[in-house]
């Protein structure tokens, strides 16, 4: 290669990284292929919720004092840290809603929030009242003093019975007399509230619920905006299945964001730092260019 032909690979080297750059971030906030994902515009996916009110995080802000609800699906080990941060949350007046994901990861991390009711896994169908078919079971609300909403009825989705073990637990949502789980026969707690402290956990055994499919069931939207709650609702999606390069990546970048984001200026310039990049390496490859000739 001449000096001509290293000189030019000289100058679209940064360009190049600059575009390479653009692409890593545009696949990592690209649509999520997992379950539950608040990225995820897919049947399965969460994308449905984040538009309601559930914000997407990957780690819990400093500031909760406007955060109405924290949200959670364990479908891995919850580290002990983050269990102290939810427990401190809830404690001081915050409401955990738990939806099943893994049951084994899923009671684990009620036992170390010392609530004593689990979800047992055994799947409620209702050949009677249920939209689809028996294995989508409606449920009805139950006046109580927990959570508020205009929602009568929701429809589940893949819903187990919860084992309720708590003095002072509060059930919001049943199923029908003609529903079944195994050889027990309902009406079954779906959805209950524990008091810890001066706050709540909310164990909702179907987290297929609030599936993009299935949000526009019967109440289910407006039950999601009730337990959302009149602040701040936060969507943990560090406890999803599995861990992508995509996943790490996007949050990674949202982490950065969220820090950065506090500081008015640089949320700024980090919108607009991937047009000045491009910028620069341009004027600076222009600059070379008019020296050479």
């Amino acid at each position: 290669m001449g000096a001509g032909g290293k000189a030019r690979s000289i100058r679209w080297t940064p360009i190049s990284l600059a575009l390479l750059a653009l692409i890593i971030i545009a696949i990592a906030l690209g649509p999520s292929l997992t379950p539950f994902d608040a990225y995820n515009t897919y049947w399965d996916g969460y994308s449905e919720a984040a538009s309601i009110c559930l914000r997407p995080v990957y780690a819990l802000p400093n500031n909760l004092v406007n955060v109405s609800s924290v949200f959670i699906v364990p479908e891995g080990n919850v580290s002990g840290s983050l269990v102290t941060e939810l427990l401190d949350y809830v404690i001081n007046g915050g409401r955990l809603v738990i939806l099943n994901g893994n049951e084994s990861f899923s009671n684990q991390l009620l036992k170390e929030l010392g609530v004593g009711s689990r979800f047992t896994g055994n799947v409620i169908e209702d050949p009677v009242l249920n939209v689809i078919n028996e294995k989508f079971p409606l449920a009805f609300i139950v006046s109580n003093p927990v959570v508020q909403t205009n929602a009568t009825t929701i429809a589940l989705d893949d819903a187990t019975t919860i084992s309720i073990n708590d003095a002072g637990a509060v059930t919001i949502a049943v199923t029908s007399r003609f529903s079944a789980a195994g050889n027990s026969t309902g009406p079954f707690s779906v959805v209950v509230a524990v008091p810890v402290g001066k706050g709540y956990v909310i164990l909702v055994s179907s987290p297929g619920m609030f599936m993009n499919s299935m949000t526009n069931e019967t109440g289910n939207a407006e039950f999601l905006r009730a337990l959302c709650g009149n602040g701040t609702a936060l969507y943990l999606e560090s406890a999803l299945a599995g861990n992508p390069p995509q996943g790490v990546v996007r949050a990674w970048l949202l982490t950065a964001y969220t820090y950065a984001s506090t500081y008015p200026p640089i949320n700024y310039l980090i919108i607009v730092m991937p047009v000045i990049i491009i910028m620069v390496v341009l004027l600076i490859n222009e600059a070379r260019h008019g020296a050479e000739v």
